[in-house]
C-alpha cells in the first residue's frame, strides 16, 4: 500500500497510532456497522489486504479495511464471498467522519481500493450492504460505484444483507 496526497487530503496505509480514532469512527457508525474494540481491529488489520486512512491537515477522518480471500475472519458475510468466489476483495468497512461527507471522501477511498485490487490482479470488489433496516445511503453509493447484489443473507428477521459484486 502507497501513500496518496490530493489537494490536502493525503491516504496512506493505517498505523497502530491511529487506531483509537478509527475506533472512535467506527463506533460512530455502529448502527450500520459491527463494533469494534482494541483487539478485534488489531486482528482485523493483520487480516486485511488493505488497511488505510484519509488525513486532513494530520487529522484522521476515514478509514477504509478490505480484505482478500483464504482469511479467517470471522464474518459470515465475508466467508459467503470466500466460498462462493475464488479472487475477490472484500471491502469489510469504509467509514468517513460525519464531519467530512461532503468532501467525497468514500468516493476517493474507493479509487483507491479499486486502483490497489486492479494492480493486485483481483477481478472483483464485494461488499455488504444492509437492506433490513436499509442503509440508503450505502446501497445509493454502492449503487453508483456499480455494485450490484449477487444474493441476500437474513442474520436474523430483523438484519439482512445485500451482498453484492462489482467487476473490475
Amino acid at each position: 500500500m502507497r501513500t496518496r496526497h490530493m489537494d490536502n487530503i493525503t491516504i496512506r496505509p493505517m498505523l497502530a497510532s491511529d487506531y483509537d480514532t478509527v475506533l472512535a469512527l467506527n463506533e460512530y457508525s455502529v448502527s450500520v456497522l459491527s463494533p469494534l474494540d482494541k483487539m478485534d481491529l488489531t486482528r482485523l488489520v493483520a487480516q486485511s489486504s488493505v488497511h488505510v486512512v484519509v488525513e486532513i491537515e494530520g487529522k484522521v477522518v476515514a478509514f477504509l479495511l478490505a480484505i482478500g480471500p483464504g482469511s479467517q475472519y470471522a464474518s459470515i458475510n465475508y466467508q459467503w464471498f470466500d466460498k462462493h468466489y475464488d479472487r475477490f476483495l472484500y471491502v469489510d468497512r469504509i467509514v468517513v467522519h460525519h464531519a467530512n461527507r461532503a468532501q467525497r471522501l468514500g468516493h476517493r477511498l474507493y479509487e483507491y481500493v479499486t486502483q490497489w485490487a486492479i494492480e493486485q490482479h483481483y477481478p472483483m470488489l464485494c461488499a455488504e450492504i444492509d437492506v433490513q433496516p436499509p442503509n440508503l445511503p450505502s446501497l445509493q453509493f454502492h449503487q453508483k460505484w456499480g455494485f450490484a447484489s449477487v444474493s441476500e443473507l437474513v442474520h436474523h428477521p430483523q438484519k439482512i444483507v445485500s451482498l453484492q459484486i462489482k467487476n473490475l
